[in-house]
């Protein structure tokens, strides 16, 4: 009886911490670890990029793109010299963060993208 009593006490506890996790708003991924693994080994930019990627598809499909997300992906884009990526990139988190369209602008413009491909920005 006395185990009994034990096991649900312990099963509610467990079920009382999992309901309690916190929900991220945004979706992250593996950024965090992607992130410190590129900054030790620059030769894990591969990994970061693709990590990044991934977070950004994952948070679209939930409406959930982290801040910051985009724009850290553009700039990658931009270090392989594909800036017409990275301009779309930029704008999509311009859309998502209005907050961020003075320094989204001001990066747009500083890109190099001819006015066609920076939506008339440059």
């Amino acid at each position: 009886m006395i185990r009994r009593i034990l096991s649900i006490v312990i099963i509610g506890a467990s079920v009382a911490t999992v309901a309690c996790a916190p929900v991220s708003r945004f979706e992250w991924g593996t950024y965090e670890q992607a992130l410190y693994a590129y900054s030790q080994n620059p030769e894990n930019r591969p990994v970061y990029k693709q990590s990044l990627e991934t977070a950004i598809e994952r948070g679209r499909a939930r409406n959930a793109v982290a801040p910051g997300m985009l724009a850290e992906l553009g700039f990658l884009y931009l270090e392989d010299g594909n800036v017409e990526q990275a301009v779309k990139a930029f704008q999509e988190e311009r859309s998502l963060f209005p907050e961020s369209a003075v320094f989204m602008d001001r990066v747009i413009r500083q890109s190099g993208a001819p006015a066609t491909v920076a939506g008339g920005q440059n």
